[in-house]
């Protein structure tokens, strides 16, 4: 899995939603901690809360996924009249549905832990107070909301003040819930 294939059109799905899901994982997880000054914000809690992040994900999108492209083939089987549905499925193209599921499972994981654990990452290297870790994710949710945008071909700012608002919700409800 390279960077050009994870950046491609029908990629972009698992890679925008990794990463959201990731920075907004690491908001609800981290702020009840991050504000009553309880964690230590280092390398480790990134990464403890990356992973907690980033392995649901690949179970969640290899079976949506594989759901997804298998359906398809079920549905190629009914559309060409073949009266064993299982034999297009258990073909080479089943074999190439079953890669390309685990794969994008893996870059929506992979973006997972990126996005829970770099935002974690960048407050405990900037000094400062504490907030500094909830301020860095909603940058990075603004930052990437603008990517958003520009991948998209609309308007970068508001996707970019939709994911700060959607931080700053996620967050309040962090700092009520205190789960860590």
């Amino acid at each position: 899995m390279t960077a050009k294939w994870a950046l491609q059109r029908e990629h972009l799905f698992f890679l925008v939603t990794g990463l959201a899901e990731g920075m907004l994982t690491a908001l609800i997880l981290a702020t009840g901690k991050i504000l009553d000054g309880s964690a230590l914000l280092d390398l480790d809690l990134a990464v403890r809360v990356g992973i907690v992040a980033g392995c649901p994900e690949v179970v969640v999108f290899f079976a949506a996924e594989y759901a997804r492209q298998r359906g398809q083939l079920v549905h190629i089987a009914q559309q060409l009249n073949l009266t064993h549905h299982g034999r297009i499925v258990s073909s080479r193209l089943g074999q190439i549905a079953l890669r390309d599921s685990l794969g994008a499972a893996l870059l929506a994981g992979s973006c997972a832990f990126v996005g829970a654990s770099l935002p974690l990452l960048v407050a405990s290297v900037v000094p400062g107070s504490r907030q500094n870790a909830i301020v860095a994710s909603i940058l990075c949710l603004m930052l990437f909301g603008s990517g958003v945008g520009y991948a998209t071909r609309s308007c970068k700012s508001c996707w970019a003040i939709a994911f700060a608002l959607a931080g700053g919700i996620v967050a309040v409800l962090g700092a009520w819930l205190r789960i860590v």
